[in-house]
């Protein structure tokens, strides 16, 4: 019936079609004579009646989609399998990709972009540091290089009305800023050089988010007053729903300095960010030179004021991602290296597939298809695979990217412009095309060569030249995944290391939040005292709570609050050259709160505390030693801040903290009691508990806002979840690597499985024959997990030499374990080859039970 079938079917329709309905009838032959027949009757009704040119491509095309598609619906399984490995890796390349585009290839949303630059001055290490005031404006109007320049610094205020009490992160902003950036505001109008002078800089600009969400995008609002920090403030006007603040991607408000000639627009105040735009035709590196040469022109005027000369100058862009750049680019070569591993794995499954398929490439070849014919028609396979594959990448970028940008650090920039765009598609795009020639030509490589040979050897499938291209293939996966498990076993332990690491403090039962004390009720420091004082007495008087205490700034918190220290009675030449360190303004409990260990002395006592009273310092270990290297620090005078500053006595040396991170190297800190400071009217309470911190946060916040509703609380968190916080970039990064990693090796398995799998099946005979010479089961299963071993252990050595390239992006990630970390590497190894032995047993115990007559009488 087949070869009647055969002969109808070539006579009838034309050679194209007659080849694709003859390759499904031989591929399901077993189905029986009744149903070759009826499709063979189907297929001249429905294609011999409509006549179609020779030649028309695009009908030929078609055609070989819907066969393609048949032969895909006829695999459920291989079908499934390739296109969510596709999927995944192609969803996973885009959604990295889409970070990538806009935070460190697109340029930044402002006219001449690439001409905006950031000032630094070099501190006494010589890297980045805060310009001051001063100098700033030194900078900017001697400057011929400069075209415009702006100075800016946080601001953290309180907006009483319009809603509830609401603290908001802002700008304080010289009124150049938006002129040099280039942008202008919706409504209203822009900042004017009157108002930046004190008295006078009683003017804000609103982000278009804040105006829509806070005050709902009433337009009467420009010109108008209202309440921040208690005062009345005019509102000038709004920027665009576009405008993309990145170089403080956080600041959702701003007002100009104001500071002309006050005490904190000084040169060592090194508060302030320097922004400016440079002439056209300018390079960074020619701003640089000539204003480290102005700088040195001021050290001559002012010598004491200055910690080192030049300044270093950078592009924004490179500035404003100069912490996230490695991370980023670590994570596309991860994302890169699991797409190339999917990809080899979806071609080896299409290699093995091909070798079942050699008879029926044999049967076309011999009916006369051509090798070009044939070559189209995987080809079309293969763009049908990877469009599915690519679509289904398109639907988990979309689910998966708003996650990941949910887990980004707020301070990263150009977070609102991260989004699935035509750059993005257009890479997939790109990928399809890819992998459809790929998974198109792979198979058909030596496939042709030979057809009578498939055509005459019944069973048997002869698959050399395949074979060895998905050996290739699986030493490519192994050594890819080893990339990714390396790094991800850095990053993992470099975590582990991190959380081990004493942070000088008792962070169990601490819950943590940040009070206000804001408006004109609030006006002296005396009342701001008062306040803290009646919130400390009514939180401590909760039931569950042990101790409260009040500082400036918490510990790991991300603030940035450091003075100058200088030992009186040893005064260095330049006080820009002594030691800086974390300040701490605090109740007299702090502590005993925080179990801070007091080493040396002793501790504030509530006299000490009170205002009038001699004034008193605690100082760290690390700072002690800096200062007094072979010395008592008791008894020694010191100076925190400037001359006008009042000297004190230490009496007492705590043990170091971390405060800027897990990771800091430095740790110095000082304290005095809180009413020998400034007031500071934004501070952190600490709630010391008797059982989990976090059940009484809502006691906590009602009690505080019956004292005084208007004022904000924010940050409210246990001090175990702010540790976990300043580890939060970390975690992310292990998170991605682990998940790429965790894939890869699953892939890698996969690959060795598959390619000895074939490889028993293809040696059905071969084993045969040596099982019925004598070899041993023990020998057959050698014979197997031998050739995996070989291709795992090729695959792990150049995975060893790939790892060094990719783990050195890691650097700025990495804790106390070094990108060659020995431990890691021994132990990914081992996991590999433990790994790779399990996926070799199931198909070398598959080899050990072939019984000889059976193989025999299979050929």
């Amino acid at each position: 019936m087949i070869r009647f079938c055969i002969w109808l079917l070539e006579r009838a329709l034309r050679p194209d079609l007659a080849s694709h309905v003859i390759g499904d009838l031989i591929e399901q032959q077993e189905r029986g004579s009744l149903w070759m027949l009826r499709e063979t009757i189907s297929a001249l009704w429905h294609l011999h009646a409509r006549p179609h040119p020779r030649g028309d491509l695009v009908l030929s095309v078609l055609a070989d989609l819907r066969v393609a598609a048949r032969l895909l619906r006829r695999s459920p399984a291989f079908t499934l399998v390739s296109v969510l490995t596709l999927g995944l890796a192609i969803g996973a390349t885009t959604v990295i990709f889409s970070v990538i585009e806009p935070v460190l290839l697109e340029p930044l949303p402002y006219p001449g972009a690439e001409r905006l630059v950031m000032v630094w001055e070099r501190n006494a290490a010589g890297t980045r540091d805060n310009v001051g005031f001063a100098t700033f404006r030194d900078l900017a109007t001697q400057s011929r290089t400069i075209e415009r320049a702006a100075a800016m610094g946080e601001w953290q205020p309180t907006l009483s009305d319009h809603g509830e009490p609401e603290r908001v992160r802002g700008d304080r902003v010289s009124w150049t800023y938006f002129r040099t950036l280039g942008v202008k505001p919706a409504l209203g109008r822009d900042f004017l050089e009157s108002e930046d002078r004190p008295g006078t800089n009683q003017v804000v600009i609103l982000s278009h988010g804040l105006w829509e969400r806070r005050f709902g995008g009433d337009s009467s609002i420009i010109g108008n007053a209202i309440s921040i920090d208690g005062n009345p403030m005019t509102v000038a006007g709004v920027m665009p729903a576009s405008f993309d603040n990145a170089p403080s991607p956080l600041a959702k408000i701003w007002r100009v300095l104001g500071y002309l000639n006050q005490p904190y627009a000084c040169r060592t105040c090194h508060h302030l960010q320097m922004i400016a735009r440079i002439r056209p035709g300018v390079s960074p590196e020619a701003a640089q030179n000539e204003l480290s040469g102005i700088k040195s022109q001021l050290i001559l005027a002012y010598p004491k004021e200055y910690a080192a000369a030049g300044v270093i100058v950078g592009k924004v862009q490179d500035e404003i991602t100069m912490g996230a750049r490695p991370a980023l680019w670590a994570l596309s070569g991860a994302v890169l290296l699991v797409l190339l591993i999917a990809v080899a794995n979806v071609v080896s499954l299409q290699l093995a597939r091909a070798i079942r398929r050699a008879q029926e490439f044999a049967v076309r070849g011999a009916l006369g298809a051509s090798r070009a014919r044939m070559i189209r028609q995987l080809l079309t396979e293969g763009l049908l695979l990877a469009t599915l594959g690519g679509l289904a990448g398109v639907l988990v970028a979309y689910l998966s990217l708003p996650l990941l940008v949910q887990r980004l650090p707020d301070s990263l920039p150009r977070l609102d412009a991260i989004h699935v765009d035509v750059g993005a598609l257009g890479v997939v795009t790109t990928i399809v095309l890819l992998l459809a020639i790929v998974m198109g030509l792979a198979p058909a490589r030596g496939r042709f060569a030979n057809l009578s040979s498939s055509l005459g050897s019944g069973r048997r499938l002869s698959g050399t030249v395949s074979h060895s291209t998905r050996a290739a293939l699986v030493v490519a996966e192994v050594a890819l995944a080893m990339m990714l498990l390396v790094s991800a076993g850095l990053l993992g332990r470099s975590l582990v290391r991190l959380l081990g690491v004493d942070v000088g403090f008792d962070t169990s039962h601490l819950l943590t939040l940040e009070i206000n004390s804001t408006g004109s009720r609030y006006a002296s420091d005396s009342s701001v005292y008062d306040f803290h004082d009646r919130v400390r007495e009514a939180v401590g008087a909760l039931p569950g709570v042990s101790s409260v205490a009040v500082a400036n700034q918490l510990p790991l918190g991300g603030n940035v609050d450091m003075y100058g220290v200088a030992d009186i009675d040893n005064l260095p030449a330049n006080l820009e050259q002594v030691p800086f360190a974390d300040r701490y303004t605090v109740s007299a409990n702090y502590l005993s709160t925080m179990r801070i260990p007091i080493i040396e002395g002793s501790g504030f006592t509530a006299a000490e505390a009170t205002e009038g009273s001699n004034k008193v310092a605690l100082v760290s270990e690390a700072l002690a030693k800096r200062l007094w290297p072979n010395e008592s620090a008791l008894g020694k005078r010191i100076r925190m801040g400037g001359e006008s500053r009042p000297a004190r006595t230490v009496i007492g040396v705590t043990g170091n903290i971390r405060h800027s991170g897990l990771d800091a190297k430095t740790m110095m800190q000082w304290y005095v009691p809180e009413r020998q400071f400034d007031a500071d009217n934004q501070e952190v309470l600490i709630v010391r508990t008797a059982g989990d911190p976090a059940t009484l946060a809502p006691a906590v916040r009602r009690t505080i806002a019956a004292i005084d509703p208007t004022q904000p609380i924010v940050k409210i968190a246990t001090m175990e979840d702010v540790v976990a916080a300043s580890t939060s970039q970390r975690r992310l990064a292990l998170a991605l690597f682990g998940t790429f990693a965790a894939a890869a090796l699953l892939l890698a398995i996969a690959g060795i499985y598959g390619v000895l799998a074939g490889t028993v099946t293809e040696r059905t005979r071969e084993i045969g024959v040596r099982s019925a010479l004598g070899a041993t089961p023990r020998k057959l299963i050698g014979l197997i997990v031998g050739q995996g071993g070989r291709l795992a252990a090729l695959g792990i050595a150049l995975g060893l030499a790939g790892s060094f390239a990719l783990t050195r992006y890691l650097r700025s990630l990495l804790f106390g374990v070094a990108p060659n970390d020995l431990v890691t590497l021994a132990g990914v190894c081992l996991l590999l080859a433990a790994v790779t032995l399990a996926a070799c047993l199931v198909p070398a115990a598959r080899a050990a039970r072939v019984e000889p007559s059976t193989a025999l009488r299979s050929e």
